[in-house]
């Protein structure tokens, strides 16, 4: 479900007890949104992510574009666009020791041939934005991926800036992420007013109910992988099937 720019400031402005978004602005509030989201993404790059086409360039090692935060997975080879037909499906590689000794010179095109589709991906975890192919790419290939991203910046509404109704811009990130962004932007709006009584207490109260929610999504995604390695599933009842 969807968000608005609005709706995240609207609670903020609730809690903060500002009648008429005076003493934090709208425009105030927005910078705070924004910087809020570029928070999230640093400690959970792929909170933003989607599906898209990678367009490779000569050789093993390749780096995602710029727009790209990390790269979760590697789906399958793509066909020239516009057509963009999906092809033969990629393996994942997480040991680069078992290559390097089944075959030492992968990276070397006179011993294994440069191609335009990919067989295998090698990730290092070291290295959330490069990758390398096997084979090395002559150029030409194109890969579906799923990609962390950039949540694009809210911005000024074209009128009305000091209308908090007016940013009515939806928040590029998951519905999950809204009570998260509530209390970064209640964390900065606390920390401009630390003189007053309480308010840093306050302030660092919301900063960690943001980390504390973080740290939960990373914990379960963490289980669901671990569970989605080893097999297993788990009865109703709670024991391993």
């Amino acid at each position: 479900m969807s968000f608005t720019a609005a709706d995240v400031m609207r609670k903020a402005n609730t809690i903060l007890q500002d009648a008429g978004a005076i003493r934090w602005t709208p425009v105030e509030l927005r910078e705070w949104l924004n910087e809020g989201m570029r928070a999230i993404i640093t400690v959970k790059p792929n909170a933003k992510s989607g599906t898209v086409i990678l367009e490779l360039d000569n050789g093993t090692l390749q780096s995602l574009p710029p727009e790209y935060t990390i790269l979760s997975r590697i789906v399958c080879n793509v066909g020239a666009a516009p057509a963009s037909a999906r092809g033969r499906a990629v393996r994942s590689l997480w040991r680069r020791e078992i290559l390097d000794s089944q075959i030492p010179g992968w990276q070397d095109p006179t011993v294994l041939p440069y191609s335009a589709n990919v067989d295998m991906v090698l990730q290092d975890a070291m290295s959330p934005r490069e990758f390398y192919v096997v084979p090395g790419n002559n150029g030409s290939g194109r890969l579906e991926a799923v990609v962390g991203m950039y949540p694009a910046p809210i911005p000024l509404p074209p009128s009305g800036s000091l209308n908090l109704e007016s940013y009515t811009t939806a928040v590029p990130m998951d519905d999950v992420y809204q009570g998260i962004l509530v209390d970064l932007v209640l964390f900065r709006a606390f920390s401009k007013d630390s003189a007053a009584q309480d308010a840093a207490a306050r302030a660092q109260a919301h900063l960690a109910l943001a980390q504390g929610a973080l740290q939960s999504f990373g914990t379960a995604e963490g289980s669901m992988s671990l569970a989605n390695i080893y097999g297993m599933q788990m009865n109703p009842a709670g024991s391993t099937q």
